[in-house]
């Protein structure tokens, strides 16, 4: 019997949007990219990378889905899911289409006994916004939300909230 790991592909964005994709343990990250495009329906074909992390998310080294650096960890294909994300912990930062930049964190859930077969989407929570939400990338490569300007702030960075009780009269 074959072994089939759970593996939640969260997008990064500021509402919980995650799916849960279950995939046979000998696939490799590049089918692993596959099933992720499939899972949120995004445009097929487009060029992507994975990224070894640590336990705050921050991005360390790149797993392109075309290896191109003689020195780098080699491509998508290389890498079975078994050994990089087979176990408790373990996770990976996935961007998928550079110019839209739609970003995932990639975690470890479960390994089940199952039969090989594709993979398939076993749980879907939330909804793909229609553009990829605009990512920052804080400090040390780690991933924080692009700050919204509040329309209403004064220009010296105030709101009228902020002003609740001060009146220019009193001068």
């Amino acid at each position: 019997m074959n072994t089939r790991l759970t593996l939640r592909a969260i997008l990064h964005c500021p509402d919980d949007v995650f799916r849960d994709i279950s995939i046979d343990s000998t696939a490799s990250l590049e089918e692993l990219h596959g099933a992720i495009a499939r899972a949120y329906d995004l445009e097929p074909g487009q060029m992507a990378s994975f990224y070894t992390t640590d336990d705050h998310w921050t991005q360390l080294d790149e797993i392109p889905l075309i290896a191109m650096d003689p020195q780098g960890l080699g491509a998508m294909a290389d890498h079975p899911l078994s050994r990089i994300l087979g176990g408790s912990g373990q996770r990976l930062i996935f961007i998928y289409d550079f110019l839209a930049m739609w970003t995932f964190m990639v975690e470890f859930v479960r390994q089940d006994p199952g039969d090989a077969g594709a993979a398939e989407v076993v749980l879907s929570y939330g909804t793909r916004p229609k553009e990829a939400p605009d990512p920052e990338f804080a400090g040390e490569g780690g991933l924080a939300y692009a700050e919204e300007e509040d329309e209403e702030e004064d220009e010296y960075g105030f709101d009228e909230e902020d002003l609740d009780g001060y009146s220019s009269d009193a001068w």
